[in-house]
C-alpha cells in the first residue's frame, strides 16, 4: 500500500521566517521615515544620521559573522529567539533617544545584532531544508524587503499621531510578536543529508558526514570573492536609495505620505522580484538570472533621479523594485552549489558582513555627498555605476552543475 505523504515542515520555516523578517525589516526601513523628524529635533545634519546606518549595518554583519558559527554549532533557532528578544528591546528603546550615541547605540548595535537572527540563521535553516524548490523557498523566506509595504506607511501614520518617539514605541511593541514567531523554527538534521557532486570548477570535496568545502577552502577559491564582491556592489546600490529615497522625494515636493505609498510599491514588487528571480533561477541557472536583475536594479536609478510627479516616482518603483528585489536569495543558491553545505553558516556568515559593509557604504556615501553637495545626483549616480559592475561580475562566473540523482533522492523529503 503506498503510504500518504508527509506534510514537509520546511514550509513552516519558510513561512514564519517571512512573517519574522518582514516585521525586523520594516522596523528598521521605518527608520528612513523617521530621518528627518530626529535630524531636525537635534539640529544633526544628513550625514551625521546616515552614519547610524552604517553603524547599524556593521553591527549587523559582525554579529551575523557569529550567528553564523553559532547556528553551525548550537543550530539556528536557539539564535533566532535571543536575537528576536534583543531586536524588540532595542526598538523600545529607540523611543528614549536623547543623545547621538544613544542612536549609534540602541539603532546602531542593538536593533543590529537581534535583526542578525533573521539573516544567517534563518537563510542557512532554508537552505538546509530545501534542494528541491530551493529558490522558491529561498526568495520567499528573504522577501522581507516587502515589510516596508506594511511599515512605511504605517510608521508615516504612527509618526504623526505620536511623534517619532510614540511611532518608535508602538513598533516595539509590534516587535514582540517575533519572539513566539522564533519558536516554530526547527533545526534539520543535515547529517542525514546525502553527500552530492558539487561544481568540479571548485573541486569540491566531501569531509565526514557533511559535505562540502570549508570557510577556509571556500576563501581559496575565485568564486568565492566574486559572489563577495558582487554583494558588495549590489548592496551599495540600492541602500543609498532605501535609506535616502524618502528624503529625496519629500525634498522633490511629495508629501511624506505619497513618499511612504513609493516605498510600498516598490517593496512590493521586491517581492515580486525575489520570487520571479528564484523561479527564474531554478529554470535557466542563477548565475544569468541574478545578472539580469543586477542589471535591472542598477539601470533604472537615473530615472527616479529625473522624477518629480507621483506617476513617474510609482512608474520607477515597480521596474527598481522587481530589479532591487531578485538577487539576494539567489546568492545563497549559488554558495550551496558552489562550497555545499558543511560549513554553509560560517559561509553565509562571511557574505552578510561583506553585504552589511556595502548596504552601511551606500547609506553613508548618499547622507556625506548630500551634505557636501545638497542634492542627490553625485550619490545616486554612484549606486548605479556600483550595481552595473555586479552585473558584470556575475557574468564571469562559471556554470554549476547539479547533481540529477541527488534531486530525484530527496524529491520526497523536500515537498
Amino acid at each position: 500500500m503506498e503510504q500518504p505523504r508527509r506534510f514537509f515542515y520546511g514550509w513552516i520555516i519558510v513561512f514564519a521566517g517571512l512573517v519574522l523578517s518582514l516585521i525586523m525589516y520594516g522596523i528598521v526601513d521605518a527608520f528612513a521615515v523617521m530621518f528627518k523628524p530626529i535630524a531636525q529635533e537635534f539640529r544633526w545634519d544628513r550625514g551625521t544620521v546616515s552614519a547610524a546606518s552604517m553603524v547599524n549595518w556593521i553591527s549587523f554583519g559582525l554579529a551575523s559573522l557569529l550567528c553564523g558559527t553559532l547556528s553551525d554549532r548550537f543550530g539556528s533557532r536557539r539564535v533566532m529567539v535571543l536575537g528576536g528578544t534583543l531586536f524588540a528591546a532595542g526598538t523600545l528603546l529607540m523611543s528614549q533617544i536623547s543623545s547621538l550615541w544613544q542612536l549609534y547605540f540602541f539603532f546602531g548595535m542593538v536593533i543590529a545584532a537581534g535583526r542578525s537572527a533573521a539573516g544567517v540563521p534563518l537563510t542557512a535553516l532554508v537552505t538546509k531544508w530545501f534542494t528541491r524548490h530551493q529558490g522558491l523557498a529561498l526568495a520567499i523566506a528573504q522577501s522581507q524587503n516587502v515589510g516596508s509595504a506594511v511599515f512605511a506607511p504605517l510608521s508615516v501614520a504612527l509618526l504623526l499621531r505620536y511623534g517619532w518617539r510614540g511611532a518608535y514605541f508602538w513598533l516595539g511593541v509590534i516587535a514582540l510578536l517575533i519572539i513566539p514567531l522564533t519558536l516554530l523554527m526547527r533545526d534539520h538534521e543535515t547529517s542525514r543529508a546525502p553527500a552530492r557532486s558539487l561544481s568540479p570548477a571548485t573541486r569540491l570535496s566531501v569531509h565526514g558526514d557533511l559535505p562540502g568545502l570549508t570557510l577556509g577552502q571556500a576563501m581559496r577559491t575565485r568564486e568565492f570573492w566574486t559572489l563577495n564582491l558582487m554583494v558588495l556592489g549590489c548592496c551599495i546600490c540600492h541602500s543609498c536609495i532605501l535609506l535616502h529615497g524618502i528624503n529625496h522625494m519629500t525634498d522633490a515636493g511629495l508629501a511624506a505620505s505619497v513618499a511612504a505609498r513609493v516605498v510600498a510599491v516598490m517593496s512590493i514588487c521586491g517581492m515580486i522580484g525575489k520570487i520571479a528571480n528564484g523561479l527564474l533561477a531554478d529554470r535557466i541557472g542563477a548565475k544569468w538570472a541574478i545578472a539580469l536583475f543586477l542589471a535591472l536594479q542598477a539601470l533604472m536609478i537615473p530615472f527616479f533621479i529625473g522624477a518629480h510627479h507621483p506617476l513617474s516616482f510609482y512608474s520607477w518603483a515597480i521596474f527598481f523594485g522587481i530589479g532591487y528585489g531578485g538577487p539576494m536569495p539567489v546568492y545563497a543558491m549559488l554558495f550551496r552549489e558552489y562550497f555545499g553545505v558543511r560549513s554553509i553558516g560560517a559561509l553565509l556568515g562571511v557574505f552578510f558582513m561583506v553585504a552589511a559593509v556595502g548596504m552601511g557604504s551606500g547609506g553613508m556615501i548618499g547622507g556625506v555627498l548630500y551634505t557636501m553637495f545638497g542634492d542627490y545626483v553625485a550619490p545616486f549616480l554612484t549606486s548605479t555605476s556600483t550595481g552595473l559592475l555586479s552585473a558584470l561580475l556575475a557574468l564571469t562566473l562559471p556554470a554549476t552543475k547539479r547533481d540529477p540523482a541527488l534531486t530525484s533522492q530527496v524529491a520526497l523529503q523536500t515537498g
